[in-house]
């Protein structure tokens, strides 16, 4: 469904969930393209693209948007975010992986499926309690960076996020 108008984006929680949809979408287009016969190799920009948003999402998340926030009534939320994104990553290495191979199309339309099936709850918790928060946590300066750093700004090479390499593991498929 085409959107007919630009969402306007006023505040972080706003910001952050805005990102949500992008990737979601973008994720969904990747599938379908997979779907519809395109093998990898054509479709293999567009996936890794969305999985370069979705890993800068959650390095904003958490080294920005999560420390000021995990001493207060979030503390819980977050702490199940974070053992979520680490579920998450190796599903994006093993995705990156597969691309870099030329893999085929049917297992990762299957990973993408199983990143969006983690995603949708994922992102629902996060938006409810986290992002209803985000803005109170982040007033002044430090909203106005993330902001600005949302708009333009790039994850460092090389970054993981905090439970890649902790033993988190994804749920049984």
């Amino acid at each position: 469904m085409p959107e007919t108008e630009e969402t306007i984006v006023t505040t972080l929680a706003q910001a952050l969930q805005k990102e949500h949809e992008d990737i979601d979408t973008a994720l969904a287009a990747c599938r379908s393209a997979l779907a519809g016969g395109g093998a990898p190799p054509p479709a293999a920009p567009m996936v890794l693209q969305a999985l370069q948003a979705l890993r800068r999402h959650i390095y904003v998340e958490e080294t920005m948007l999560f420390p000021p926030m995990r001493k207060g009534q979030a503390f819980a939320a977050i702490f199940v975010m974070l053992r979520e994104h680490g579920q998450m990553w190796p599903l994006l290495d093993e995705l990156d992986a597969l691309l870099a191979a030329g893999g085929d199309a049917a297992r990762t339309q299957a990973l993408l499926t199983e990143l969006e099936q983690l995603l949708a709850p994922h992102n629902d918790k996060e938006e409810k309690i986290v992002y209803s928060l985000a803005d109170a946590a982040h007033a002044g300066e430090s909203g106005e960076q993330m902001l600005a750093f949302l708009a333009s700004g790039r994850m460092p090479a090389g970054w993981v996020c905090d439970r890649a390499g902790s033993g988190a593991s994804r749920p049984a498929a």
